[in-house]
């Protein structure tokens, strides 16, 4: 849930004190930047140590953090430390997604099959997430206090954490001392290198995209319905989700990524023409139908290139392009925002989404190679 709240959160609760796109996407962006920068080192030391290890570890420093944003902004403290406090909270963000799905495959070890159902459920979870998380910060930062999403979000990462830890029996072994001497530079992997390019782009989209629906709803005055608007576009994955888990695909993780990615960027012109709130609705609902078979296909790549020793580390790295995106995204959004319409700055998630697909050209030997690999 606080992967959900958080920068949301951060944006409304930066936007509620300067009433400046262009600063609350910068603020958030460094949050961003930090959490992409730690992920995968954080996904590294669990590997090692274990999961309970780099979660005990992050967890009380990530809440003081949050805490200090919270405080900061509340109190109109010089700004410079605005950007202190996220870079504390994002520095000591561990990805639990990576962690998760890292257990799903220990746990089905001797039955691979049933990974991919089992990511599949955890897209789901992910969508649910998206679909309460957007609404629920939108209201307690709208209707409640600019502080309340913050606060929720310190509720549900630390009680999320204790949950996980205490789940024993299904964490990983650590890495064994031939494993460790044997680990390769993951990120010199080139279908690694390549969906961390695509996942950074995508991250621009979904950022944007994020940020310019608060924006068309609080030009029409209806802002607090931007948090409705991107559940609905995390429902329609949430629905892709449970039908791409039921389905026994016989064609290619790679295809599926390339096919599911070229749809994403057709599906998504309709946001060009939005320029009402159904016409938006609908375009966003129309989209998100990619989203989860995209991601889903796309971690089944990592999963069949990184070794099983290195697979929370691939998948930590592959997604670390996600918030770097966003805060890139967040950033330039604010900008365009504060020059021109709503309207206009939905062509940046566009051409984010468009560079994504382009960005698969300067790699087509490995993908022409993966997508005739089982």
């Amino acid at each position: 849930m606080p992967m959900a709240i958080s920068p949301l959160a951060i944006v409304l609760l930066s936007y509620s004190r300067t009433h400046s796109y262009g600063i609350s996407g910068a603020v958030a962006a460094t949050y961003a930047f930090a959490a992409a920068f730690a992920g995968p080192r954080w996904a590294r030391l669990a590997d090692r140590k274990g999961q309970r290890f780099a979660i005990t570890r992050g967890l009380p420093m990530h809440v003081v953090g949050l805490l200090l944003i919270v405080i900061l902004i509340s109190i109109k403290a010089p700004r410079f430390t605005w950007f202190i406090a996220v870079l504390i909270a994002g520095l000591f963000s561990v990805q639990t997604g990576s962690l998760v799905r890292r257990r799903w495959h220990h746990v089905l070890s001797d039955q691979r099959e049933l990974v991919h159902s089992a990511w599949s459920f955890e897209s789901l979870l992910d969508e649910v997430v998206y679909i309460i998380g957007p609404v629920l910060a939108t209201v307690l930062c709208t209707q409640v206090a600019p502080t309340a999403g913050l606060l929720a979000s310190i509720i549900f990462v630390s009680s999320g954490a204790v949950l996980l830890t205490s789940q024993t029996t299904t964490e990983p072994p650590v890495n064994t001392a031939e494993e460790q001497a044997n680990r390769e530079r993951v990120m010199r992997i080139p279908a690694i290198n390549s969906i961390t390019i695509v996942f950074f782009l995508m991250g621009g989209f979904f950022g944007s995209v994020e940020l310019v629906t608060v924006a068309f709803c609080t030009e029409r005055g209806f802002r607090p319905l931007s948090g409705a608007l991107l559940a609905i576009w995390s429902l329609a994955s949430a629905l892709a989700a449970i039908v791409n888990g039921a389905i026994k695909f016989k064609s290619t993780p790679a295809k599926r990524f390339i096919l599911f990615l070229a749809a994403l960027t057709v599906l998504s012109t309709a946001l060009l023409f939005a320029t009402t709130l159904w016409q938006l609705t609908l375009a966003l609902f129309i989209s998100g139908f990619c989203i989860a078979p995209l991601l889903i296909a796309a971690l089944t790549v990592v999963e069949k290139e990184v070794p099983d020793s290195q697979i929370t580390e691939g998948i930590a790295l592959v997604t670390m392009g996600f918030p770097i995106g966003s805060a890139v995204a967040a950033s330039v959004s604010g900008r365009v925002l504060d020059l021109t319409s709503a309207h206009q700055a939905f062509l940046v998630p566009w051409i984010f989404i468009a560079l994504a697909l382009m960005s698969l050209a300067p790699r087509f030997r490995t993908w022409r190679r993966l997508l005739t690999k089982s």
